[in-house]
């Protein structure tokens, strides 16, 4: 997005942040615990050896499930991740760069997130008026972008078509189109959870998700959550996506997706019924605050002249 110069932490990973965080908290309601997520990411060139000697196309890549892929490569990109849920807040750590890590807080009953970053001391807040606020200065900036356009130089135009793809705004009166889910006829048990695949397609990306009725109250929550918190998006950023329509099938257990080069896994290890400690969710007081708002004064109101 073009907020990605905002300072320190771009706001596009921000944003990311929130929705890992958003997308597990379908626990809120009816549960309190753990979930533990792991993300595994390769090249399909890492998988060249166990391949015969080349790159395995899409449906051989999307045959290999995380205990193959873990074996396949010698140093996987993998990450582990605890989400923590209490009533109606859930806290999920969120990785911000490659040496920088920090959490995500959801109140569900206030409708707020904070995005925590220790090690600087300060955390950003996004709420309605957050939203509201981004909404309004994605549509300035499409239309300073669209009005100058023609008017920049090759190398300045490829840029700012680059961000208006990046932004992916929707300012026409029709609604995207939803999200089309293909039954694959397989099951598996994953991680002690029965589970049914789908495939759908996002963009250039294949993905197949595995959706269990094992986890009805989560299935039922997580739908719910989604939704409510559609609504503190943007309304020109709102569109359908593969995970949301994954949830109207059940609890989502493993998400493969090819895109490009690129193979990633997101699977859930296990979810675990205990009580957790709420001062994991209290943002600590001496911490400093920004919002959204605050961060969005870092996007210019007018295109340089050169």
């Amino acid at each position: 997005m073009i907020l990605a110069n905002s300072r320190p932490t771009p706001i596009r990973l921000w944003l990311a942040a929130l929705a890992a965080a958003v997308a597990l908290a379908s626990q809120a309601r009816a549960f309190e615990g753990t979930v533990t997520l792991r993300t595994i990411s390769v090249t399909r060139d890492e998988l060249v050896k166990d391949n015969g000697g080349k790159a395995p196309d899409t449906a051989q890549t999307l045959a290999l499930m995380p205990a193959q892929l873990l074996a396949a490569t010698d140093k996987p990109e993998a990450r582990e991740t605890t989400v923590y849920v209490n009533g109606q807040k859930v806290r999920m750590d969120a990785p911000l760069t490659h040496d920088k890590t920090g959490y995500a807080i959801v109140d569900l009953t206030k409708g707020t997130t904070w995005l925590v970053v220790p090690d600087e001391k300060r955390y950003i807040e996004w709420s309605m008026e957050d939203a509201k606020a981004m909404a309004a200065k994605m549509s300035q900036v499409q239309k300073m972008l669209k009005e100058r356009m023609a008017q920049l130089p090759p190398d300045q135009r490829k840029q700012a078509e680059e961000m208006m793809k990046n932004m992916q705004t929707n300012d026409s009166d029709t609604p995207p189109p939803p999200i089309d889910l293909k039954p694959l006829d397989k099951t598996q048990t994953i991680n002690g959870m029965q589970s049914t695949a789908f495939e759908a397609k996002d963009g250039d990306a294949t993905v197949v998700g595995w959706v269990t009725q094992d986890q009805p109250e989560l299935a039922k929550a997580l739908l719910e959550v989604s939704n409510r918190m559609e609504q503190m998006t943007p309304p020109n950023m709102r569109k359908p996506t593969v995970r949301t329509a994954f949830q109207t099938k059940g609890f989502p257990v493993l998400v493969q997706t090819v895109e490009g080069d690129r193979y990633r896994v997101e699977e859930v290890l296990k979810v675990e019924k205990k009580p957790v400690a709420a001062d994991l969710f209290v943002v600590p007081t001496e911490y400093a605050k920004t919002t959204g708002r605050d961060a969005l004064k870092n996007v210019p109101d007018k295109m340089p002249d050169k």
